[in-house]
């Protein structure tokens, strides 16, 4: 009864961790020259539901994740909607045709989900007329942005494993506590 429990929270805990994040990460890199080396923790947020979630539930976690981020920032309305679905279902397409079997694997796709979402971020910021002022700035960043995602998703993935794990909703440790159940019932 508590697995179920537990794993009915974990989406909403992990849309509250990704809240208690996203206030970390704005309250810390506040100012001109750490804002640079700000890590998306939103972003990893839908790297992760993208690789670790069933479609229709990590599209509404994304959604929501889109939808924080819009409350937090100035942008165009729907520019964070928008981009992060655009991550969120460019990496289930690619998650469908290439193995990420390693952490580290796992680290590059978010280097280049950084690169993505910043070059996606001026595209529709040039659709709506507002790139011309962004784009000196973002291109400075994309280097060390992609840096700092790579280094923040080493340890943000390993938080997000054990948390699933810890929920019951990692789809090896919930065939592990089966087996287990099943092997004390036949009393083995």
């Amino acid at each position: 009864m508590l697995r179920i429990f537990l794993r009915a929270l974990n989406a909403p805990t992990f849309i509250l961790i990704m809240t208690v994040g996203v206030a970390i990460q704005t309250s810390l890199f506040r100012s001109t020259p750490l804002d640079i080396l700000q890590p998306d923790v939103l972003l990893l947020g839908v790297l992760w539901c993208s690789l670790r979630r069933r479609f229709f539930e990590g599209g509404v976690i994304t959604l929501v994740l889109g939808e924080i981020a819009e409350v937090h920032t100035s942008a165009p309305r729907g520019l964070f909607l928008s981009t992060y679905m655009a991550i969120y279902l460019s990496t289930r397409g690619l998650h469908r045709f290439v193995a990420l079997p390693f952490i580290s694997s796992l680290v590059l796709l978010a280097m280049s989900a950084s690169l993505v979402w910043k070059l996606l971020y001026l595209t529709f910021l040039g659709s709506f007329g507002l790139g011309q002022y962004q784009w000196r700035h973002a291109l400075t960043g994309l280097a060390p942005g992609a840096a700092v995602e790579g280094l923040a998703a080493y340890w943000i993935f390993q938080f997000f494993e054990w948390f699933d794990i810890a929920t019951y909703k990692d789809e090896k440790a919930r065939r592990s506590m089966e087996e287990q159940v099943q092997l004390t019932e036949e009393g083995l």
